[in-house]
């Protein structure tokens, strides 16, 4: 029997084989009835995509100039124009807006915090632009989300770990790794009472994997709980009292901003404890911690949304992906060097 192509579904339907091509994708172009009525002409003249050819197509769209490449729309949930060079938001954006271009597509940015935006009205200027592809920004100060979408007509990706309705396919920092890993650097330089202080929200956010693993993976763990130490904002001068009653050799912090103002809280007993960050946003010079690489991260969120305009797949996902990484470690002098043979 003779295989069916594209031709012979064009043939068919009576139109050309690029409409043919277009409504098989789902594309904006073709109007939801005639895409539609090709696909279920193809199901019946039984038309298979050739893998081998699935392959070029893929390699023919990455290699597209961007100046005639389809969009994919970057939606920032929380964050406001004018916040845009933010270190955090530079990054994702970056990361985000080059892997598209190496793919094969532009990135429009979009602020739901934008005045009048609406999750709504986002939508309709997302469908008259012919834009099906979105990656939503991670969230800083929320935890959990819910938006008003047209959620079939559209591939989706989240950057983050923060709770969504409904839940979508994501890209994430490995927040519990991380931790187990910065402990376990802490572990190879002789550290055994490490301290931890955790902004709440962040912890929330990350359904308390940093927590989890302190608890978990302390060298300590019958009195790990006494050296964590919670904070919604945090004042350094609660935090002597705290050190002076737990004795800790190093503290953990979420940013790279709170380690002056703690080393000048705690003052003379500091130059003894070392200190490690958990997000060092590209890393800080003489900072020691984990660089979560928001960019890869961000990069990777692209790739859900493009694997799914490539394989025709929209709207929410039955079992939503969770691609999720530790980061990288950054060797600074806020901690002892680990021995010669513990590097090796």
């Amino acid at each position: 029997m003779e295989r069916c192509t594209l031709t012979t579904i064009a043939q068919a339907a009576r139109v050309s084989v690029s409409t043919v091509s277009y409504a098989l994708r789902n594309h904006p172009k073709i109007p939801p009835e005639t895409a539609l009525r090709i696909q279920q002409l193809a199901a019946e003249l039984g038309y298979k995509a050739h893998p081998s050819v699935a392959a070029l197509m893929a390699h023919i769209r990455s290699a597209r100039q961007p100046s005639s490449a389809e969009k994919i729309a970057f939606v920032w949930i929380e964050v406001a124009p004018t916040e845009a060079n933010i270190p955090f938001n530079q990054q994702i954006i970056a990361g985000a807006r080059a892997r598209a271009v190496q793919l094969g597509y532009e990135m429009e940015e979009f602020w739901l915090a934008e005045p009048g935006m609406t999750s709504r009205r986002l939508g309709e200027i997302l469908r008259t632009r012919g834009i099906t592809g979105i990656v939503f920004s991670a969230c800083d100060r929320k935890t959990g989300v819910q938006l008003e979408m047209d959620w079939p007509a559209h591939a989706m990706a989240i950057i983050g770990n923060a709770r969504w309705n409904p839940e979508l396919h994501r890209a994430g920092h490995y927040h519990y790794m991380g931790m187990q890993r910065v402990l376990h650097e802490l572990e190879l330089r002789g550290y055994r009472r490490p301290a931890v202080l955790l902004e709440r929200v962040v912890n929330e956010r990350a359904h308390r994997a940093w927590e989890a693993a302190f608890l978990v993976h302390h060298p300590l763990r019958s009195q790990a709980k006494t050296l964590l130490k919670p904070f919604s904002i945090l004042d350094p001068k609660e935090v002597k009292p705290w050190c002076e009653r737990v004795r800790p050799d190093a503290i953990i912090v979420t940013k790279p901003l709170f380690v002056e103002p703690l080393r000048a809280a705690i003052g003379a007993a500091s130059s003894e404890i070392g200190y490690a960050v958990l997000d060092l946003l590209g890393g800080h010079g003489h900072l020691s911690g984990i660089d979560p690489v928001h960019s890869m991260v961000a990069a990777n969120a692209v790739d859900l949304v493009v694997s799914q305009l490539f394989h025709n797949e929209r709207g929410v996902p039955s079992e939503p992906k969770k691609l999720l990484f530790e980061g990288r470690w950054i060797e600074g002098r806020t901690l002892r060097q680990a021995p010669a043979q513990a590097r090796a």
